[in-house]
């Protein structure tokens, strides 16, 4: 009698097992991504902090070199005066790939920073960072996703 029974050479995946693989990989991926946009929002919140703090240091001794008066107050004019660290780049770029401006407020006695772009997850970070440097509390308008703090 002969023997009929086929040997059967499997070879290759079966597509449960591809699946499997894939929904694996999604999985880490996932959380690969969420610490990656974690890590993003902390670094560019600690940049736009750094701005901040540089541009009212900067600021402050432009009151003081200016008859203490705000007049005239910019980011130009704080570049062109040499007030700007070394390391800031005086573009008026923050961060979120919008503008940063410093003006002096109507009376000239304070100025105003202000950001464009800040995310609305970002805005109570970065209100929290720089209270305590500031003469009122930030603002924030949501439709247009302007801070704006006075100094």
């Amino acid at each position: 009698m002969k023997n009929t029974r086929h040997k059967t050479n499997k070879k290759g995946f079966t597509i449960i097992e591809l699946i499997a693989v894939m929904v694996i990989i999604g999985i880490i991926l996932s959380a690969v991504l969420a610490a990656v946009q974690g890590a993003t929002n902390n670094s560019r919140l600690t940049s736009a902090v750094a701005s901040v703090r540089a541009l009212q240091t900067a600021s402050v001794n432009y009151y003081n070199s200016n008859g203490g008066s705000y007049t005239s107050l910019s980011i130009a004019t704080l570049a062109s005066g040499n007030y700007l660290p070394a390391n800031f780049s005086g573009t008026g770029n923050n961060p979120w790939n919008g503008n940063i401006t410093v003006a002096p407020d109507s009376n000239a006695n304070w100025f105003d920073i202000t950001l464009t772009n800040v995310p609305s997850t970002q805005q109570v970070a970065l209100t929290t960072a720089v209270s305590k440097l500031t003469q009122t509390a930030p603002t924030y308008t949501v439709a247009t996703g302007t801070w704006t703090a006075a100094f």
